[in-house]
C-alpha cells in the first residue's frame, strides 16, 4: 500500500513540475512575443530608442533569437545612422542606413524608411557636387578678377531653393563670403590685389623651388645660369604637368588659396605645405569624393 502511496506522490510531483515548466515556458513566449509586438509599434511611431529596449527584453527571453537579434541590430543600426545624419556626416550614414537595409529577417517598415534616407543622401551627395563645381567655378573667376561674371555663376547656387536645406549651409555661407568680397572688389572698397599678388608670389616661390625654371636667378653664375636651363633632367622636386592637374584642367592659385584655409581650419599648418602638397591635397579629397577638411582630418 505505501508503495502505490509513492508512486502516487511521485505522479503528482512530476506533473506539478512538468506544469510549471509548461507554464514558465508559455509565459516566456507571452513576454517575448509581447516585447516583438511593442518593438514594432514604437518603430511605427518613430520611437526607435523604444523599440530598442523592448527588443532587448525580447532577446532576454528567447537568448540567440534570430528575430529578436536581427530587429534589435536593425534598429541599433537606423539610430546610429540617424545620428550620423543629423551630423551632415552623409557618406558613413549612407553606410549605416544600407545595412538596414540589407537586414534579413527584419522589420520591413525600418527597412523602408532606410531606402528612402539612402536615397535622400545620393540626392544631397549629388546636389553637394554640383554646388562645389559651380562655387570652384566662381572661385576661379574670381581669381582672375572676373568679379562680376563670378557672381553671376554664384547665382545659379542662389537661385536654388535647395541650397537653404541645413545640408548645404557650408557652401551658402562660402558663396556667400565669396559673393562678399566679390562686391566689394566691384565698389573699390578692398583693394584686389591680393588674389593676383598671390599668384604672383606663388609662381616666384615655384620659379625658386624648381631647378629647371630659368626665373630670377640673380644669385647664380653665368655658368649657373646656363646649366639651370640647358637641365632637361627631373629630380625629386620636380612637378609635372599632371602633377599640377585635376580632371585635366590646371589647379588654379585661387583653388590653392581657398584650399590652404580649409586646411588650416582642419587644424592643419596649411603655411609648412608646399603649392603641390596642397595640390595633393585638392586631388586626394576629390578622388575620395570628401571635402578638403574631412580629407586632411582623416590623413593628415
Amino acid at each position: 500500500m505505501k508503495k502505490w502511496i509513492w508512486i502516487v506522490i511521485a505522479i503528482v510531483i512530476g506533473a506539478s513540475i512538468g506544469g510549471y515548466a509548461y507554464a514558465r515556458h508559455s509565459q516566456n513566449e507571452k513576454i517575448y512575443a509581447e516585447a516583438m509586438q511593442r518593438g514594432r509599434l514604437q518603430i511605427s511611431n518613430k520611437k526607435y530608442t523604444a523599440a530598442e529596449t523592448s527588443f532587448t527584453n525580447a532577446l532576454r527571453r528567447k537568448p540567440n533569437d534570430d528575430k529578436a537579434n536581427a530587429n534589435l541590430n536593425q534598429t541599433q543600426s537606423f539610430i546610429a545612422a540617424k545620428d550620423l545624419f543629423d551630423s551632415l556626416k552623409f557618406g558613413q550614414a549612407k553606410s549605416e542606413y544600407q545595412s538596414v537595409v540589407d537586414t534579413k529577417k527584419g522589420n520591413q517598415l525600418l527597412s523602408d524608411r532606410a531606402k528612402a534616407q539612402v536615397d535622400k543622401i545620393k540626392n544631397i551627395q549629388k546636389n553637394r557636387k554640383n554646388y562645389n563645381k559651380i562655387y570652384e567655378q566662381a572661385l576661379d573667376q574670381a581669381g582672375d578678377a572676373q568679379y562680376t561674371q563670378s557672381n553671376s555663376t554664384l547665382d545659379k547656387i542662389f537661385s536654388d531653393k535647395s541650397i537653404h536645406q541645413t545640408y548645404y549651409a557650408d557652401i551658402l555661407k562660402k558663396a556667400e563670403d565669396l559673393r562678399d568680397k566679390n562686391n566689394d572688389a566691384i565698389s573699390g572698397n578692398t583693394s584686389t590685389s591680393s588674389s593676383s599678388s598671390f599668384e604672383s608670389s606663388s609662381s616666384d616661390s615655384n620659379t625658386n623651388n624648381n631647378p629647371n625654371v630659368n626665373g630670377n636667378s640673380a644669385s647664380l653664375t653665368s655658368s649657373e645660369k646656363k646649366a639651370a636651363a640647358a637641365y632637361k633632367g627631373s629630380n625629386e622636386y620636380t612637378v609635372t604637368k599632371k602633377d599640377k592637374d585635376l580632371d585635366g584642367k590646371p589647379i588654379t592659385a585661387a583653388q590653392i588659396s581657398s584650399a590652404r584655409k580649409k586646411i588650416s581650419a582642419a587644424g592643419v599648418d596649411s603655411n609648412a605645405m608646399s603649392d603641390q602638397d596642397v595640390r595633393n591635397v585638392i586631388k586626394g579629397a576629390h578622388k575620395n569624393g570628401e571635402i578638403i577638411g574631412q580629407y586632411v582630418k582623416a590623413h593628415y
